[in-house]
């Protein structure tokens, strides 16, 4: 038989190249591409997010309104190239009865069982419980059997968790917000909007994926380590805040129809917000759930016709001591307005019209002089600057709206120059007016609300918020006409009950308004019920203004009237009282001067290390003490705010269970 030779080498050849592309492909599936395997599709490594942590919130003297305790979450390797076989079974008893002590939530037999699994699985990253330990439990499970060994024989892995802390609870709950935990989401308050600014940047943990497809911190790879975030000191002030709170709740309390109220306090020369309180009445009790004080807007009634004054004189057009006829019935166009406040007065200045709050006598004088222009009018009603949509550094401000004649979306009548001038057809939020009357007390200059007055790294300064002026609104000679108006309001008219024998002297004015009631649109219902909005707005001292203070109250649907005088103005009285009274030192040198004295500053605390057993934090604030009796083991309860004044045991007392509870007081000054 013959022999091709040249086809056998052929098909020798082809049986060799597919010998060699059998022995690529084995090769290229070995040791470069991944099966096509559902289990195991997709990357090998990964890159997770390290928390940075969360900067603090202060007040204007520095006091902690919101800081992050570290909180710790227990994890193991319990892979046998972690943790020796022998360590493991000889050991795992005696950590189950350790996890089940420590954590009280299942059986010492049940968490062997779960360890046992794991380890049967060769898991790497096994989260062993959900509940967060505090620093001295952490440090007490690194003393647990197998954990003891640490990382890289016990297979201990420790994942840190801040925890918000608020040391006053819920004080300007809305203004600061509240977290629970740093990584939360927040959207209102100062913990929403400065929420990039608190929060800082993330790091980076490598991560990469076993054979039995978990995910584990990848050791090769360099972790990026986070960018804490910054420290935000606010123009808050703990104590005027509480006294303004105090004094809302107080009065709010008196009423089962009042169903809210907010109250800011401003300083004059800065902008700076010194409180914001918004009470609510929810379940039978008032708590903060909406901020009043920056949201709600609405027409804001007689206190607006500081800015009719203003305007007048400014133009020149009165001064406060002409004298008027009293119009009981003005007419405008087809409609006479009434007023009954004028029925005992044949005349009336200017000035006692403001102080009794006369309608009439605003919209005369507005409509004697600009109702054929009303354009100047509302052109120079413009021009303070007073719907401004202010930058302050939370979210939620409500649109303040005044009308023009040239408005192409809203029709004007001449009317509406006659409510403007009274307070209504314009909106505006409490924090529109109280920054209105804070720019008369500063002699005409508005400047702008801001609640933050610095940014802080690692305690060093690294931004200042300076005042800012955003308009003037009259020129100072006006001013100190509105000055001495406003102080006629308090010492002869609607304002005088509430301040009678008041310790400071206050400039202001008082407003009642309806509010339009949501589900018809009118000022009043079906069964002759409205909703009344009360209102006092001034400064004081009156000769230096050194803080300006509003109050709201709203009522539900009444039939009763709530007035501005007798509802708003004492809870002003008492705010005003109170700040005054707060400090025995204020009393001579406010009325020299307007100055208030700055508040002790707390000691500036060092450890005692000298001292053995509990060391001795006796005068620190809250975050430090805590930090350095946590740092020792100890673990701490507290109650109160401030400085500790107290703490059990005592300093140097040698104590077993390691348990040490702190009392914090306001102003503690060492003797």
């Amino acid at each position: 038989m013959k022999v091709n030779i040249g086809r056998v080498g052929i098909a020798y050849v082809i049986f060799i190249l597919i010998a060699i592309g059998a022995l690529v492909k084995m090769v290229l599936t070995q040791f470069v591409n991944i099966p096509d395997v559902p289990e195991v599709v997709g990357a090998i490594t990964r890159e997770d997010e390290i928390e940075s942590h969360r900067g603090s919130i202060l007040s204007d003297d520095g006091r902690y309104l919101a800081f992050s305790i570290p909180e710790y979450l227990l994890y193991m390797d319990l892979h046998r190239d972690v943790i020796a076989d022998t360590l493991f079974d000889n050991n795992v008893e005696a950590l189950s009865i350790e996890l089940a002590k420590l954590y009280k939530d299942r059986s010492a037999a049940e968490y062997k069982k779960f360890l046992q699994t794991a380890r049967e699985e060769q898991r790497r990253y096994v989260c062993i419980n959900k509940q967060l330990l505090k620093f001295q439990e952490m440090k007490l499970v690194k003393t647990f059997p197998i954990l003891k060994h640490g990382s890289g024989r016990g297979g201990i892995i420790i994942e840190e968790v801040d925890h918000r802390e608020y040391p006053y609870d819920r004080l300007a709950y809305r203004t600061l917000g509240h977290l629970k935990r740093d990584q939360d989401q927040m959207r209102v308050g100062l913990e929403g909007s400065c929420d990039s600014i608190l929060r800082g940047k993330p790091g980076i943990r490598p991560m990469k994926r076993t054979e039995g497809n978990q995910w584990i911190p990848d050791s090769e790879r360099a972790i990026t380590p986070p960018v804490n975030g910054t420290d935000i000191k606010t123009t808050l002030n703990v104590d005027i805040q509480n006294i303004a709170e105090r004094a809302l709740r107080d009065k709010l309390s008196q009423s089962e129809e009042l169903q809210a109220g907010t109250v800011i306090v401003m300083e004059v020369g800065t902008g700076e917000i010194k409180a914001m309180v918004n009470l609510e009445k929810h379940d039978g009790n008032y708590s903060e759930r909406y901020n009043y004080a920056i949201g709600r807007i609405g027409e804001p009634g007689s206190v607006f016709k500081l800015t009719s004054l203003a305007i007048l004189l400014e133009t020149g057009k009165v001064k406060l001591e002409d004298e008027m006829p009293a119009y009981v019935y003005y007419k405008i166009g087809t409609k006479t307005f009434e007023d009954d406040y004028l029925r005992n007065y044949d005349k009336i200045s200017i000035q006692r019209g403001f102080e009794i709050s006369s309608n009439n006598v605003f919209r005369a004088k507005v409509w004697e002089h600009f109702g054929s222009e009303p354009e100047k009018y509302m052109d120079q009603l413009k021009a303070m600057k007073i719907d401004t949509k202010h930058d302050i550094e939370i979210n939620g401000i409500g649109n303040a709206t005044i009308p023009h004649p040239s408005d192409k979306v809203r029709y004007w009548s001449d009317i509406d120059l006659a409510s403007v001038s009274i307070g209504y057809a314009v909106e505006m939020t409490p924090l529109h007016i109280i920054t209105l009357y804070n720019a008369v007390a500063n002699n005409g200059v508005m400047v702008r609300p801001h609640l933050i007055s610095e940014y802080l790294k690692d305690g060093q300064s690294i931004e200042k918020v300076e005042p800012e002026v955003l308009s003037t609104i009259c020129s100072e000679s006006t001013a100190k006409q509105l000055h001495k108006a406003l102080r006629g309001v308090v010492e002869h008219g609607t304002g005088k009950n509430s301040f009678n024998g008041s310790k400071v002297e206050v400039a202001g004015k008082t407003g009642t308004a309806r509010v339009v009631i949501p589900t018809n649109g009118a000022y009043i219902d079906s069964q002759g019920k409205k909703i009344h909005q009360g209102t006092f707005v001034g400064f004081f001292p009156y000769k230096n203004p050194r803080y300006t203070v509003i109050a709201v109250v709203y009522s539900g649907l009444t039939n009763k009237n709530f007035y501005g005088g007798t509802w708003a103005g004492p809870v002003v009285r008492e705010i005003v009282d109170n700040i005054y009274a707060s400090s025995p030192e204020w009393n001579g040198q406010m009325r020299a001067s307007g100055e208030l004295p700055k508040y002790k500053e707390y000691p500036n605390r060092t450890v005692n290390d000298t001292l053995s057993g509990v060391p001795d934090v006796m005068g620190m604030g809250l975050k430090n003490s805590i930090s350095t009796l946590e740092s020792r083991g100890y673990s701490v309860s507290f109650s109160g705010h401030g400085a500790v004044v107290k703490q059990e045991p005592e300093p140097g007392s040698e104590t077993s269970n390691k348990k040490v509870k702190i009392y914090l007081a306001e102003k503690y000054a060492t003797e």
